[in-house]
């Protein structure tokens, strides 16, 4: 009696445990993030720093949790740079798009460099482009870029497909 009451409790358990995995998987494959086209907000000698905003749509029934997530860019399949992972949990409400705020995204010379084929002799005059009218667009550098990200919805792991950008 005692073994038929405990396997009908791990039974009972397993079932509910993945029931609740297949929901979480399920939710993880329809929500959606979105960044904005990637603005220079500083040129230095480090590099570029862009900014991008970051939107997350959530088309389901059910609110989800989610961490900010880490946006990777790169050109050609090479890594340009990536933003700095923060353990920063967010609600998202049901049939809802929500801001997760704002990334930041160091893009090293030397990354830029290995890509853009006179990237040495193009710095200056991006520069002082940047520093008379403060905006640059990432099209004058004249390099295939994409991006991809990755983050956690209702605790699954998620990392999109390359999305094209420039």
């Amino acid at each position: 009696m005692i073994k038929q009451v405990l396997a009908f409790g791990v039974l009972g358990g397993l079932l509910l445990l993945g029931n609740r995995v297949w929901g979480a998987k399920r939710i993880s494959d329809k929500a959606a993030v979105k960044t904005s086209i990637p603005r220079v907000h500083r040129v230095d000698l480090k590099g570029l720093l862009l900014h991008t905003d970051v939107l997350i749509d959530n088309p389901t029934n059910t609110s989800i949790t989610v961490t900010k997530p880490v946006i990777t860019l790169m050109s050609g399949g090479k890594f340009l740079g990536s933003s700095v992972p923060v353990n920063q949990q967010l609600t998202v409400s049901a049939m809802a798009q929500s801001s997760l705020g704002t990334v930041e995204i160091l893009i090293p010379w030397s990354a830029l460099a290995g890509i853009a084929k006179n990237l040495i002799t193009m710095i200056p005059a991006l520069v002082s482009e940047f520093q008379r009218t403060k905006k640059l667009n990432l099209a004058s550098l004249s390099i295939p870029m994409e991006y991809r990200y990755s983050t956690y919805v209702n605790d699954l792991f998620y990392e999109s497909d390359p999305v094209t950008l420039v």
